[in-house]
Formats: structure tokens, sequence, C-alpha cells
């Protein structure tokens, strides 16, 4: 099972990237806090799968498109959320 988690890691994270772009261009009309959940479950179950795999291309693929995306989420999305709360948007 080790041995598949890179791969199954690899295509969870492709899975939340489509729901990203999907959301962005409003195909899909999802709530903000379940948009939120999705994204932030997703993005650190993709990083434990593909932490735990064992080593080799997958793994690594899985572990640094985890640690892209989830730092596109994290700025893009919920610090920019911060700033414009705070100024009262």
């Amino acid at each position: 099972m080790k041995k598949y988690l890179g791969v199954i890691s690899f295509a969870f994270i492709i899975l939340v990237i489509c729901f990203l772009a999907a959301d962005i261009t409003r195909v899909i009309e999802t709530g903000v806090t379940t948009f939120r959940v999705l994204m932030i479950c997703g993005i650190i179950i993709s990083f434990s799968f593909s932490f735990l795999s064992e080593k080799g291309l997958w793994r690594k693929l899985a572990l640094g498109l985890s640690i892209f995306i989830g730092l596109f989420y994290f700025i893009a999305f919920e610090l920019m959320r911060l700033v414009s709360q705070g100024n009262g948007f």
C-alpha cells in the first residue's frame, strides 16, 4: 500500500486543483465555508499521503505540487481575505 500512496496523493492533488479551477471559473457554486473546508482538507490529506509514501518520482511530484498548491491557496485566498477584512471590505 505504501508504494501506491504517491500516485494516490498525486491524483488527489489534481482533483483539488480541478475543484479550485471549477470554483474560480464559476462552473460550480459552493459556499465560502464549503470551499475553504474542502481546499484545506484536500491539501492536508494530499500532503500527508505524499509524505508517507515511499521515495521515488511520484512522491517528489505529489509533495512538490501539494506544497505549491498549499502556498498558493494560503497566499491568494486566506492572506488576501485577512487583508481585505482589515480594510473594511
